[in-house]
């Protein structure tokens, strides 16, 4: 039988301080013994690929919630971008609000407001290469826009926006960095984290996965999952989706032991 274990970062791997503590790396290499390892995550490429080279992981991972599937080689698996008439759209009416920060993300460089940096926000991964003017975006691919605030009613607004002409691809969450300040990402409708497990599922011809995450951008990866698992410090929604949830990772090495 071919297994896969795929982890979400933020919330269930690593902790607020971008770290993976030793009991879950020796978890990990306990379980390696039975399964493939693999990552999926909302962040960016770069950030992603930081923790599947730090986790010495050799199957393709999941980064912009879906939007890319990608080995540490650079091989793309599937890719999915926000359509240009929507980055466009979407940037004409966010601009007007003067307490909104954008990143703009595409595989290996990040489009920034200064808004971004006038908020504190400098996230240790995301890597910001190279500052280009919102102009220049046509010349690229977007997998994703997050957008930061402290006024929670702007990324309201904007979600109102979105409504319009979007039906999902989207999601508001409060920033596990900053105290009181609210993110927004937005990527293609079309894309999520179980579309792409189903790429890495049929593309390697995996027949037993597990998924560990803890929000509801997980969800759509516990369907295509044999086995799903929440940290207790989850989402009530996720917790109630899952079926376990777990204290730590020796919790987790308990619950796999039993699945010869």
């Amino acid at each position: 039988m071919k297994r896969l274990l795929i982890l979400d970062l933020d919330g269930t791997l690593i902790d607020k301080k971008d770290r993976i503590d030793n009991e879950k790396l020796k978890a990990i290499e306990q379980l390696r013994e039975k399964f493939d390892i693999t990552i999926a995550t909302g962040r960016s490429y770069l950030s992603a690929l930081y923790f599947a080279k730090l986790l010495n992981i050799e199957v393709p991972f999941i980064c912009f919630d879906g939007a890319l599937v990608c080995d540490t080689n650079g091989k793309e698996y599937f890719s999915s971008y926000i359509e240009k008439r929507e980055v466009f759209e979407i940037l004409n009416f966010i601009k007007k609000f003067k307490n909104c920060a954008i990143n703009i993300f595409y595989k290996e460089k990040t489009i920034l407001n200064v808004n971004m940096l006038s908020l504190g926000i400098t996230l240790k991964h995301w890597r910001i290469n190279q500052k280009i003017y919102l102009d220049e975006i046509s010349n690229f691919n977007i997998y994703k826009i997050v957008l930061a605030s402290y006024n929670f009613e702007v990324l309201k607004e904007v979600e109102m926006f979105l409504k319009n002409f979007r039906n999902s691809g989207y999601y508001i969450y409060p920033s596990g960095k900053k105290k009181g300040l609210y993110v927004m990402d937005i990527s293609n409708k079309y894309v999520n984290k179980g579309e792409a497990l189903k790429v890495i599922k049929n593309t390697l011809n995996y027949n037993f996965i597990v998924s560990i995450g803890d929000y509801i951008n997980d969800l759509e990866m516990f369907k295509i999952s044999n086995i799903s698992i929440a940290p207790v410090k989850s989402h009530k929604a996720v917790k109630n989706s899952v079926q376990y949830v777990i204290n730590n990772f020796e919790e987790l090495l308990e619950i796999l032991k039993n699945y010869d």
